[in-house]
């Protein structure tokens, strides 16, 4: 008989000399093999089986590769106008509408199971693996133990290290299981854990293989959207044509308004016969300032920053999403160019020196370093876009 909630708890606590609080088993960092015989000893008193267990721990291998990839962290030093043009591509596109005709019934199903339209999960799809050509070549499992062993985000991957074992038990990967180097896995890459919770045996094999199988990959990702908070039929992303006149501090996260109030500054929707509830409540976004393009973001937007925190990423993804459903290439009016590196450290220590809060100084246009340039903009009497500028800096460095 297998024990309760509560008395497997107390003995997670009491009996488990290295194990801590929250969502970590056990003690990170120290010696690999120690941390991988608190790892067996764990996943067995959860009910794994012996065989999964054992062959788990004696194949994982430490690879410090993968501790030096999360140290970088992947983040786009690109500006939303170059990134989004290397994303939504003649190849993205076209293939994209081609898997619309091909999995027509899977998308039908996804649509009305999980409310989640076919150009939503679709331009996940691509931005993700290109449609399942490139999914990462990197071992699950040496990946998962190698994160969960570090003590970086160990209450993030130590339950999915374990995640890893509990598909490999019913299934649906195996030791050999390769995929990107932060562990996630398939043609939509997605965690272990979220595999357990929202995966779907979308071709009725039995198996949720989402590797090899696109209808499993169509139906998970719906899946996941849904739960994520998608809600049928409205809006996530809309662009949008400005006055020059505009009032641009009100762009940006914590500054939203109801569309007719929008359309009162002197917005419009670029396509005018869309038809928008117009109380529905929106962000405007100029990913690269005044002078490049801007969009309204839905509340199903948040979705996107849910499935992946970076700002630019999430706009070209939902921007993907629109074209592949019909909307025309966004325009823009020639923006300058996203500051270097160089460039843009300089800036954030000026600001930091002036006491702006810019985060971390790592040469990234961040959430933080656009709010200190709105700030200063502000202060300059200049268009408060939050895009910097090489004259920006320029006057800050005289001022």
């Amino acid at each position: 008989m297998k024990p309760n909630l509560k008395t497997l708890v107390f003995l997670l606590i009491f009996s488990l000399p290295s194990v801590v609080l929250g969502n970590t088993f056990t003690n990170c960092g120290g010696d690999f093999s120690v941390f991988l015989k608190e790892t067996e000893r764990y996943a067995t008193g959860i009910g794994i089986s012996t065989e999964v267990v054992k062959k788990t721990i004696r194949r994982a291998e430490f690879n410090p590769a993968i501790i030096k990839l999360d140290r970088k962290q992947r983040s786009f030093k690109l500006s939303f106008l170059d990134f989004s043009k290397r994303a939504i591509n003649d190849y993205r596109l076209v293939n994209g509408k081609k898997q619309f005709k091909k999995y027509q019934t899977v998308f039908n199903k996804a649509l009305a199971i999980y409310g989640v339209p076919k150009e939503v999960i679709t331009a996940f799809w691509a931005m993700e693996t290109d449609f399942g050509a490139v999914q990462g070549n990197f071992n699950t499992l040496n990946s998962l133990a190698s994160l969960a062993f570090d003590c970086r985000r160990p209450e993030l991957f130590q339950p999915e290290f374990i995640a890893a074992m509990q598909l490999i038990e019913r299934g649906d990967i195996d030791y050999d299981t390769t995929g990107a180097w932060a562990g996630e896995i398939g043609q939509v890459q997605m965690l272990p854990q979220d595999i357990l919770e929202f995966g779907i045996d979308g071709n009725k094999d039995g198996q949720i293989s989402l590797k090899e199988t696109p209808e499993d990959a169509i139906l998970t990702a719906a899946n996941l959207i849904n739960h994520m908070g998608w809600a049928k039929g409205e809006a996530w992303l809309e662009e949008v044509i400005l006055p020059k006149d505009f009032y641009w501090e009100l762009a940006g996260f914590g500054r939203g308004r109801a569309l007719k109030d929008w359309e009162n500054l002197g917005l419009k929707l670029r396509r005018e016969k869309l038809k928008i509830d117009e109380n529905l409540y929106s962000t405007l976004l100029l990913p690269q300032g005044k002078k490049g393009p801007a969009f309204l973001a839905f509340k199903n937007f948040e979705v996107y920053l849910k499935w992946n925190d970076s700002f630019i990423y999430t706009v070209t993804a939902a921007h993907l999403a629109k074209r592949l459903g019909g909307a025309k290439k966004y325009k823009h009016n020639n923006p300058s160019d996203i500051l270097d590196i160089e460039q843009m450290i300089k800036l954030q220590n000026v600001l930091r020196s002036k006491g702006y809060d810019v985060g971390k100084v790592d040469g990234i246009l961040g959430a933080k370093t656009r709010q200190a340039v709105r700030s200063v903009q502000l202060e300059f009497g200049l268009s408060a876009d939050s895009w910097p500028t090489k004259e920006l800096l320029r006057k800050l460095l005289i001022n």
